[in-house]
């Protein structure tokens, strides 16, 4: 028996979806008495669609799910939260341990031994509301669990066969994370209005409320947490005290401020990717206003350039001589020479994206947050997962995992753990190398 503890959140409406399914006899059932004559039972239950499954997931009490994988299936491909795990060979054996209160959900991988199965459990009166296969639903954009996610050997990095581990699941649009004094993590969760910190035991708290639509963190020597705040675009300090260090350009709001790197001489550097516009189906996106500016400690802004089409993660080298730049539709890597009075020159592109590629919407690496460890290596968050360079721009791996990651950081307590954010998760990689030694990030 397999037992799924980080269950996703879901909404009060598709909460009610789903006891609307279980309230009227489930899915299948009622597909089933449509169904053109001769057909096998197998044949008549339905294959639940995303948006069946995530309204029975909303009411995890009112249905069980019992997934009729190999634990190797599982390992490799996921799952969801169940109730069994178990051989459809097997499953005669204990449908005296199956609750018999609730309807049932099978899982495999394409559904047909979940048919199989549920043709069974229909047989000894059991009440089933439709069969999953977890490949259709991950294709339609569903979330799965329990797959092994290990990591590849990169000498001075990581140890091959890690365990990527889930740290915690189910947060609202989580980015933007930075190291706490103590080790612990602390990650913007945007759409909840509030910065999180997750501590090295585990527990979540809430750090700062009401921060503003926060994004994106930095800290300072004194330390002051700074954010990239979107509800009124602005860089502030947001804690212990609040105020706004700048919210316009030459007299102009700033579009859509996205993340931030904040230097030991003060000088804060910022991207705003804008609002990309709506996009007709089929139809190639439109290019919105971006810009990437300096905010140097006197309180001007100075525009750095304006060309960059999806300007997005940005970091500092360890001696912070060099600044990195993720342009999330683009195929580089960029980077800057940084010079003593903070001023940037020397544009190019540092390391090729193994993220990239062309699509119908138009060109896209997916490069969002960027981290640096101690020896200079940087560690990239795109489509393809967390891409690692030297400090020359060589590739030295990609560690896939099982959401995009948004964002990146080195913590606890030896900064020797680093953690990626992203699509409501947290994750964690214990590490052979460690974070820079400075405020945050």
């Amino acid at each position: 028996m397999t037992i799924y503890r980080n269950v996703p959140r879901y909404s009060l409406a598709t909460a009610a979806i789903g006891m609307a399914i279980l309230l009227n006899g489930g899915i299948a059932p009622a597909m089933a008495q449509n169904a053109p004559a001769g057909q096998t039972a197998e044949a008549q239950l339905a294959e639940l669609d995303r948006a069946q499954i995530d309204a029975l997931l909303a009411t995890p009490g009112q249905v069980t799910f019992i997934d009729l994988r190999r634990a190797d299936e599982v390992a490799a491909i996921g799952s969801l939260p169940v109730f069994l795990n178990i051989p459809v060979s097997e499953l005669d054996r204990f449908l005296a341990y199956i609750p018999a209160d609730r309807p049932v959900v099978t899982i495999s991988n394409r559904a047909g031994r979940a048919r199989r199965a549920a043709a069974l459990l229909k047989e000894h009166g059991f009440q089933v509301a439709g069969v999953i296969g977890v490949q259709d639903y991950q294709t339609q954009g569903g979330t799965l669990y329990g797959r092994r996610f290990d990591t590849p050997a990169i000498p001075g990095v990581l140890a091959g066969g890690t365990r990527i581990e889930v740290v915690r699941e189910g947060f609202a649009a989580t980015e933007g994370p930075v190291v706490l004094a103590d080790g612990a993590l602390a990650f913007t969760e945007n759409s909840a209005n509030r910065v999180v910190r997750i501590g090295s035991d585990g527990a979540v708290s809430t750090l700062v409320a009401e921060a503003g639509g926060p994004n994106a963190l930095a800290i300072n020597a004194a330390g002051e947490i700074l954010a990239v705040q979107t509800a009124s675009p602005a860089i502030a300090i947001i804690a212990p005290e609040r105020r706004t260090l700048a919210a316009a350009f030459n007299g102009q709001p700033f579009g859509r401020i996205n993340d931030l790197a904040l230097s030991r001489t003060g000088h804060v550097y910022f991207t705003d990717p804008g609002v990309v516009p709506p996009t007709p189906a089929g139809q190639a996106r439109i290019q919105p206003a971006t810009a990437f500016y300096q905010l140097d400690p006197a309180g001007a802004v100075h525009l750095v350039t304006n060309d960059i089409p999806r300007p997005n993660g940005v970091v500092l080298s360890p001696d912070e001589r060099t600044l990195y730049v993720a342009d999330s539709w683009g195929e580089h890597l960029l980077a800057y020479t940084v010079a003593a009075n903070g001023t940037l020159s020397g544009r190019r592109n540092f390391a090729k994206l193994a993220g990239f590629a062309e699509l119908p919407e138009g060109p896209t690496s997916g490069a969002d947050g960027i981290a640096v460890d101690a020896d200079g290596r940087v560690y990239v968050a795109t489509r393809a997962g967390i891409e690692i360079f030297s400090t020359s721009g060589e590739t030295l791996g990609v560690i896939a995992l099982p959401k995009q990651p948004q964002n990146l950081a080195f913590a606890g307590a030896d900064r020797s753990a680093l953690y990626a954010v992203g699509r409501g998760s947290v994750f964690r990689i214990p590490t052979l190398t460690r974070g820079v030694d400075r405020p945050g990030k």
